[in-house]
């Protein structure tokens, strides 16, 4: 079975910012979590290509938790027919 899109989100930051999954709170905001804005974009792209999708720089703006993240991508892949 697929992991679900948070999950696999939890994953892959922590790979990317050397946190341990259990510790990252999906509500969290980034800054607590110790992700500034250029390593988050610098994760985007990972994020975009482990899914398939584009978010915008203009969702970019709104995303400040790992929690508004998913969201984004799973309508991203809902979008494109993917979900």
């Amino acid at each position: 079975m697929a992991m679900d899109t948070l999950t696999r989100i939890k994953e892959l930051a922590a790979k990317e910012f050397s946190i341990e999954p259990g510790k990252l709170d999906a509500a969290a905001s980034l800054d607590s979590l110790g992700i500034d804005s250029l390593s988050f974009i610098e994760f985007m792209f990972k994020v975009e290509e482990e899914f398939g999708v584009a978010v915008s720089d203009e969702d970019l703006k709104g995303i400040k938790t790992l929690a508004d993240l998913q969201r984004h991508v799973a309508s991203a892949l809902a979008a494109a027919g993917k979900a």
